[in-house]
């Protein structure tokens, strides 16, 4: 493939846009979208208290980000939605919305700070995600009065704001808005304000977005002019991935607005950078805390500490979903289905763990004291070398009711409803499939209206077979995978050479009533790094759990072929759930080893740990 200086020498450098078609997932994709919904997004009570955190003004004492949950949660939800069209969930968004209108202050102020004490702390982060919340729910609102009322008050919110933060006497700039990394946390305020002039065409919504622009994103340092110098996140002053990330969201936001393409190669070359240095194998980063710090390379170091926040697999599956939208290149979609079914996945409290031995501290104390709290959905990391799940709850706040919550339990349904809304994709050319699971869906191409029926499941086998119905000439575009090294296609039993374009492999032809059958390559791999090994089975990275028998510290040997493809057997694993268990052959006997997504989340128990990564003997 022939490489270009920059994104923006490429012919055609932006494929036409493409939207989500309508699509309905089945299986372990389906359980990952649902369970949130059920288990979070209709949850009244957590709705309304949320949104009387904003009455209490409950984080002025301690600059803390309660202000935050209200809207995070809300984007997810919103987000699921449009992913399953459920009624119930609508009701409870609705209501939810209209509570928190309600709490909005004379003076426009939705925030959990009181107006004495603004601006510090995570005023301004929370403040974002009152915004990014009102602006998702209006995206999917039935209601044209209620839309008018969620205008008016983002309005008077944003107006606030730019009445008393920016450039100017009496002014606050906005990277002072904050002590934490460099202000980076309230710049990422650019993409609500961003969106916001979408919906106004108000010049002075743009104009404050400018000016954020121009700060770099940061008090002492210019954050998306690094990027453009190719230099990694991980050496930047203030590596913390997950504000870093949302602030080049809003530089997407802010292109898409001004089409000035530096932006848009900043926010390109700043994922390369993240994908090439900072994403380790299951599709996060940050093996130091919540920091960018060269995990592609250091994700096979031993860690005693939390690592690889939810957070940070979310915006990371957000961040590259808005760019394969805009291009429509695979490599996007390939980065969203590794963090999904492994990181994302894995960090589901699907086993209903009571949390009781994870930590939680209540540092506003003045001392780090374990609080005990309920359990959540989600857990906050993602261990890979010989660690448990469910060790410290991220960003955790205590709030009334003896009711508790943190920043990633907040953001994981926005996560798995990404990956319904990447599933398939359509445009005025065809339907193009990214994600190969049992589904149907419904697609559109001009006048043409798409049908399709999905049949796979890559944990078993590596076919899919695609009924195609509908009248006319269009593309069926095909993603061929980064982890397959086969990728063979037959129409209805005839084996077809067809051309790839962005990762995807495009069939152009009259449709009618057709059955494409797609071989993948899903056999088990070997990865070596920093003489240690780990195991894959196409996009599924695979671990080893203690509950198995055998120690999972112990060096192993395992051989593999000129392919890096290793001998596997599949074995009925009588301890837990999972999607596939294996038998792999050693030197001194076999390893059991299942995927990632189902491992040691029995957390709760005091034989817990898994291991990705393997010494190699």
């Amino acid at each position: 493939m022939k490489e270009y200086a920059t994104y923006t020498d490429m012919p055609d450098r932006v494929a036409a846009a493409f939207l989500p078609a309508k699509a309905r997932l089945r299986g372990y994709a389906e359980t990952m979208i649902r369970f949130p919904e059920e288990k979070q997004l209709l949850d009244d009570g957590l709705w309304a208290l949320f949104v009387d955190q904003f009455r209490l003004h409950s984080d002025a004492a301690t600059n803390g980000w309660r202000g935050e949950f209200w809207g995070k949660m809300m984007r997810g939800g919103c987000m699921t939605y449009a992913v399953t069209g459920n009624v119930k969930l609508y009701n409870a968004l609705l209501k939810t919305v209209k509570d928190l209108l309600s709490a909005q202050d004379e003076a426009g102020r939705i925030s959990t700070y009181t107006a004495d004490h603004e601006f510090c702390g995570w005023d301004m982060w929370c403040r974002k995600y009152v915004m990014l919340g009102l602006e998702y729910f209006y995206d999917i609102c039935k209601n044209k009065a209620l839309k008018r009322k969620i205008v008016n008050a983002l309005r008077k919110h944003a107006d606030y704001i730019v009445k008393r933060v920016g450039n100017g006497k009496n002014k606050i700039p906005v990277t002072e808005t904050s002590d934490f990394w460099g202000g980076m946390n309230s710049c990422s305020v650019l993409e609500p304000f961003v969106k916001l002039y979408n919906l106004t065409q108000i010049p002075k919504y743009l104009n404050f977005a400018k000016y954020i622009v121009k700060t770099g994103f940061c008090r002492d340092f210019n954050v998306w002019k690094a990027a453009l110098e190719k230099k990694p996140p991980y050496t930047y002053p203030h590596p913390k991935a997950y504000e870093m990330m949302s602030c080049f969201e809003g530089l997407l936001e802010y292109y898409l607005v001004t089409k000035e393409e530096k932006y848009l190669n900043a926010v390109v070359e700043f994922g390369d950078l993240v994908n090439d240095t900072d994403i380790t194998i299951i599709g996060c980063a940050g093996c130091t805390d919540e920091m960018f710090d060269h995990a592609a390379l250091r994700q096979t170091e031993r860690v005693d500490t939390h690592m690889q926040e939810t957070c940070v697999t979310v915006t990371w599956m957000k961040f590259n979903y808005r760019l394969l939208l805009l291009t429509g290149e695979s490599r996007y979609a390939d980065r969203i289905e590794r963090a999904a079914f492994n990181a994302l996945a894995g960090a589901m409290n699907t086993r209903n763990q009571t949390m009781e031995r994870t930590e939680a501290h209540a540092w506003w104390a003045g001392e780090h004291v374990l609080d005990k709290h309920e359990p959540y959905p989600f857990d906050s990391y993602s261990p890979l070398t010989v660690n448990r799940r469910g060790r410290c709850v991220g960003g955790y706040m205590r709030m009334q009711n003896d009711r508790s919550y943190g920043c990633c339990a907040c953001i994981g349904s926005a996560g798995t409803a990404v990956t319904g809304l990447y599933a398939v994709l359509e445009n005025e050319k065809g339907v193009y499939i990214n994600l190969y699971n049992t589904s149907s869906f419904t697609a559109r191409a001009g006048e043409k209206e798409i049908k399709g029926e999905i049949s796979a499941n890559l944990y078993r086998s590596g076919t899919v077979k695609i009924k195609i119905r509908g009248e006319g000439k269009f593309v069926l575009g095909l993603r061929i995978p980064e982890w397959s090294k086969k990728f063979e296609i037959r129409v209805d039993g005839e084996k077809a050479e067809v051309p790839a374009e962005r990762g995807y492999a495009l069939l152009e032809r009259e449709w009618k009533e057709n059955v494409v059958t797609v071989k993948l390559d899903t056999a088990v791999k070997l990865h070596e790094l920093n003489d240690k090994v780990a195991l894959t089975k196409g996009p599924f990275v695979l671990a080893r759990d203690s509950a198995f028998f055998g120690d999972i510290a112990a060096p192993v040997d395992i051989a593999a072929n000129a392919k890096n493809e290793v001998a596997a057997e599949p074995v009925q694993n009588v301890v837990f759930p999972a999607n596939i268990t294996l038998r792999i052959p050693t030197a001194n006997g076999h390893i059991t080893v299942c995927d990632y997504a189902e491992a040691g989340k029995n957390y709760d128990d005091e034989v817990c740990d898994i291991t990705v990564w393997m010494t190699k003997k």
